[in-house]
């Protein structure tokens, strides 16, 4: 019965938490050209988003290992300022403009936002690696360290354990489905205007993230 209980609360989590604005405004922003796709856009991001919220969750249950708080911050002002530039990027796709860091793959052009080994292309040729990255960004960020520490209280490892798995779970199908459903819409006749309210939407959101974050370092 534990572990059902588990099971169920970490389902329900998960799918609310896949639904909080940060994180539909960066996959509002990665989902372009490539409709077709964009189901596994939004899976990318929640197999990126799972990975460090199960690695961490297991080292504290399992060793006692606490994340400190400023770096928590740190990456939520990382994930602010991705955010910012992928409503950039979106709407720098509707209306053109200078290429940045330009390189050629064979036949195509690309344009990226290079942050040490992470690489964000304007041309959303690299898409689902996009979605990846900015997931694992979000799973050491703002809500996703709340689930680790509400995880760090589970009476065993094997209820943590569980509570961990269904809510990646539930965390990568609701995003998938999520994603799926804004690759139809953008199919539709209003795709310009869609794509106009997700660019703006991730810069208002990344921009009040970052500046909050910023505001708790004392930097404002």
């Amino acid at each position: 019965m534990a572990l059902l209980s588990a099971a169920a609360a970490g389902a329900v989590l998960g799918v609310r938490h896949a639904l909080e604005t940060d994180h539909l405004a960066a996959v509002a922003t990665l989902v372009e050209d490539d409709t077709d796709r964009a189901g596994f856009v939004g899976a990318s991001w929640g197999f990126g988003h799972s990975l460090p919220i199960l690695a961490l969750g297991v080292l504290f249950v399992v060793l006692g290992i606490h994340l400190p708080e400023s770096i928590t911050r740190l990456f939520e002002l990382v994930v602010g300022g991705v955010l910012v530039f992928l409503g950039a990027r979106m709407l720098y796709s509707l209306v053109g403009g200078v290429d940045v860091a330009a390189h050629s793959h064979g036949n195509t052009v690309h344009a990226h936002l290079q942050i040490g080994s992470l690489s964000l292309g304007f041309d959303h040729q690299h898409v689902d690696d996009d979605s990846f990255l900015v997931g694992i960004l979000h799973g050491v960020a703002g809500s996703g360290i709340l689930v680790i520490a509400l995880v760090s209280s589970a009476p065993t490892v094997k209820t943590a354990l569980t509570f961990l798995g269904a809510f990646s779970v539930l965390t990568v199908v609701t995003m998938a489905a999520v994603s799926f459903l804004w690759g139809r819409t953008l199919d539709t006749q209003f795709s310009t205007y869609l794509k106009a309210t997700a660019g703006i939407f991730g810069i208002v959101i990344g921009a009040q993230l970052a500046l909050s974050q910023l505001a708790d370092f004392g930097l404002l």
